[in-house]
């Protein structure tokens, strides 16, 4: 599988080491050849370059999704999260469920976003490839769909000018609360489990954590 995703990685052009790098990291975690994904790399691309920033590897930048959920969208979701390195696992990325292929890419420090948007044009073709009405919408898993229907539309974002691929609003100025990062741990003191400190409660003067307030049963 790794060899395979790497040759289609590497039929690419235009891509740098860096991009071409992070499309196959972002390829294995994804786990199958689709067009969503590479839909969302390289609207994160041009949402960086629009932004005039590079990919995020602390927590200075974040993006606000409108996809959601049980649609066609997590693909693209991935695909946003690898280019631009705002993940849902460092905090710096969030779902506003809209049902849409849209989302803000957010430079916290400078206080200014912008907002990608997939071109219509583009979606429709998705949405009328053999990827999708021969197979997937058929119930076909996606990484049970022949590779000479699935590569293609993997590849053909790429090919494509950044303009034909997304409209982009921005930069403007977008306001986010930036949080203080937690580091302290406490142990509930009813499971004895670790938690974060800015999850805990008191109770009885006692540090519970969210299971086992109000639900503790004497020994």
């Amino acid at each position: 599988m790794f060899q395979k995703h790497r040759e289609i990685v590497n039929s690419i052009e235009g891509l740098s080491e860096k991009e071409r790098e992070f499309l196959y990291s972002a390829l294995n975690i994804h786990g199958h050849v689709c067009g969503g994904m590479p839909m969302g790399y390289v609207a994160g691309l041009a949402a960086l370059k629009a932004l005039g920033v590079e990919r995020e590897r602390n927590m200075d930048k974040m993006v606000i999704l409108n996809s959601g959920d049980g649609h066609a969208a997590g693909c693209f979701a991935d695909g946003v999260q690898f280019a631009t390195g705002c993940t849902f696992g460092k905090g710096i990325m969030k779902k506003e469920p809209k049902g849409k292929w849209t989302f803000f890419l957010v430079d916290k420090k400078k206080g200014k976003a912008v907002k990608v948007t997939l071109k219509n044009e583009i979606l429709k073709k998705a949405f009328s490839a053999p990827f999708i009405t021969e197979y997937r919408s058929k119930g076909v898993n996606p990484a049970d769909v022949p590779p000479e229907v699935a590569e293609p539309g993997f590849k053909r974002p790429f090919s494509l000018k950044l303009e034909d691929v997304v409209e982009i609003e921005g930069p403007f100025d977008f306001k986010v609360e930036k949080k203080k990062p937690c580091f302290n741990i406490v142990e509930c003191s009813v499971c004895g489990h670790i938690v974060a400190e800015n999850y805990i409660k008191m109770e009885d003067g006692k540090p519970v954590c969210l299971d086992c307030i109000n639900y503790h049963v004497d020994k």
